[in-house]
């Protein structure tokens, strides 16, 4: 069979628009139909997602790029990128937003291999002597991974958890699901908040009931703070004014805020007890599956478990809403498997030109 594979770039999003929404199209019917697995083409994939990265960058000082195969005049993969050519690095698109990457392709056929192929030949042309590519956070379960591979890229295994929630009749059937001690320490909670006279409320924003500055301020601050633990940083004086800083700059520069404000499927939950923010959990739903990048908590809250107490009082709207999934996103933090989270293989590259 004769056919004309050919490769293009562009660095203005919207002239991809048409092809794009095509592209997305394909990938919700696929899924549907269960030839694609939506950890292959989520939210991060669709033309939306990107539009909004490409809107919150200042193509001063960073460039975007979006590579694109094409058979026979009409485009069946989009690989978009960030590119530093100070440092000479080549990056999938994310918006330094914790999620999966990869190419923008609803097909896993033959064809599919063939185009990241060609997609990749075209970008160490392009992109050489010295050049590196980090493509982190790809699905094992994709042909980009098996390409990168066969071109030499470095590999590192990592783990992203997702709750199967349609495997659930009720929050019920969910609890009983979970081992005995997740189980007792949900129990001692909820037992604890009513031994203790503790009101707790969760309460979810989106983009039409938007939250307010200082709301976003307080979830910020309480991140960073949590961060300092993550990363094994003492809690310092100094580094507590940093936090601050930086929780200023997310509220009002930050493109995950951006995002609560400009797109329907964002969604912020923050668990209050006693009127007081205890954990908080920022997510985007899409195509009944929902996407959670951030979470954090207050640890004065910690006889509550307000990590835990926060997933359940979501899960219990999760179920009702019949939705499918509830991605965790990256890391292997214990909470995740203890609240019945599946381990998705997932892959980090990098290849050096």
């Amino acid at each position: 069979m004769n056919y004309t594979l050919s490769i293009s770039s562009t660095r203005n999003i919207y002239t991809l628009q048409k092809e794009w929404e095509r592209l997305d199209e394909i990938a919700v019917s696929a899924i549907k139909n269960g030839k694609l697995h939506y950890m292959n083409y989520t939210f991060y994939q669709t033309y939306e997602w990107n539009r909004f990265l490409y809107d919150s960058y200042n193509h001063l000082i960073i460039t975007t790029e979006y590579v694109s195969a094409s058979f026979d005049g009409e485009i069946k993969l989009i690989l978009p990128l960030k590119v530093d050519s100070y440092n000479k690095r080549l990056y999938i698109l994310t918006g330094d937003i914790a999620g999966i990457c990869n190419v923008v392709c609803p097909y896993v056929d033959e064809t599919a291999k063939e185009l990241i192929s060609a997609t990749i030949i075209f970008l160490k042309k392009k992109y050489k002597n010295g050049w590196e590519y980090r493509m982190h956070d790809i699905p094992l379960r994709s042909s980009l991974v098996e390409i990168l591979v066969q071109n030499g890229a470095y590999r590192i295994d990592r783990g992203s958890y997702h709750i199967p929630v349609d495997s659930f009749e009720s929050y019920d059937s969910y609890l009983y699901s979970l081992g005995k001690n997740i189980y007792k320490n949900i129990r001692k909670a909820y037992n604890h908040l009513s031994s203790d006279g503790i009101s707790i409320s969760l309460h979810c924003f989106t983009s039409v009931n938007p939250p307010s500055r200082n709301l976003l301020l307080t979830i910020w601050k309480l991140y960073f703070f949590r961060k300092l633990a993550w990363i094994k940083r003492s809690d310092t004086f100094m580094r507590r004014i940093v936090c601050r800083i930086k929780a200023f700059q997310q509220v009002f520069l930050g493109r995950q805020t951006k995002s609560m404000f400009q797109l329907l499927e964002s969604e912020l939950y923050v668990l209050k007890i006693n009127n007081k923010v205890s954990a908080f959990m920022h997510t985007y739903v899409h195509q009944n599956h929902v996407l959670m990048p951030k979470l954090a908590i207050d640890k004065t809250f910690s006889r509550y478990s307000p990590g835990i107490l926060l997933i359940q009082e979501a899960m219990k709207q999760f179920i009702e809403r019949g939705i499918t999934d509830f991605d965790l996103c990256r890391g292997d933090e214990r909470y995740k498997t203890e609240v019945g989270g599946v381990c998705e293989p997932i892959v980090r590259l990098t290849l050096t030109c």
